[in-house]
């Protein structure tokens, strides 16, 4: 009867064992996804974020030259905001919708379309001179690199992710170790005293 009960044991253990494999792998596979729906929308957040906020500060920088018509300024500008490298194109337009000026004649917002099958990320701000609209500044951003930013983030993230993962792991099998020392310990120090 009792070579009998170790074999019990040793099954109910093999099995909450294999439990216990499923739900982790079950965890793991939905962390996975909640990781890589949250990455999505985390992307989709940091592009139209900062779209509008570039949009805006574009429109309050050509605010006046636009009203004094001062053509090296605005051009100055233009550059100022093109070196940023989430910039791929700028336009000007006066406030009926007509172009002032193109800066991005070499990007074509249809070949996105058709080609690539990728929307473009364009911003359209309104510039405003005390109170009143006196045009508009469209803001093309750059796809690649907005991505590119996008999952160095993300790749730091996961690699921090499991590296507490690992950590965890290895806390967990040290204090199971421990414990099951300890009570091998009390076990025959029990024997020991009968």
């Amino acid at each position: 009867m009792d070579a009998k009960k170790p074999a019990k044991f040793s099954m109910l253990k093999r099995i909450s064992n294999f439990v216990l494999a499923v739900c982790v792998l079950i965890i793991a596979v939905n962390l996975w996804l909640m990781y890589t729906k949250n990455a999505y929308e985390w992307y989709s957040l940091e592009s139209e974020q900062l779209g509008r906020s570039l949009a805006a500060q574009a429109a309050r920088m050509l605010a006046s030259p636009m009203q004094s018509g001062d053509e090296e300024s605005i051009e100055s500008y233009v550059d100022t905001i093109e070196t940023d490298s989430f910039v791929k194109g700028t336009s000007l337009y006066d406030q009926h919708g007509k172009t002032i000026k193109s800066f991005d004649d070499d990007y074509s917002i249809i070949e996105q379309f058709r080609v690539l099958n990728e929307p473009p990320l364009i911003f359209v701000e309104d510039i405003v001179h005390d109170g009143k609209t006196i045009g508009y500044v469209k803001l093309v951003l750059d796809r690649d690199s907005i991505i590119q930013h996008h999952r160095a983030f993300t790749k730091s993230q996961l690699i921090q992710t499991a590296l507490i993962m690992f950590l965890t792991a290895v806390c967990a099998i040290i204090l199971t170790r421990l414990f099951y020392k300890v009570r091998a310990n009390y076990r025959y120090s029990d024997t020991l005293n009968k």
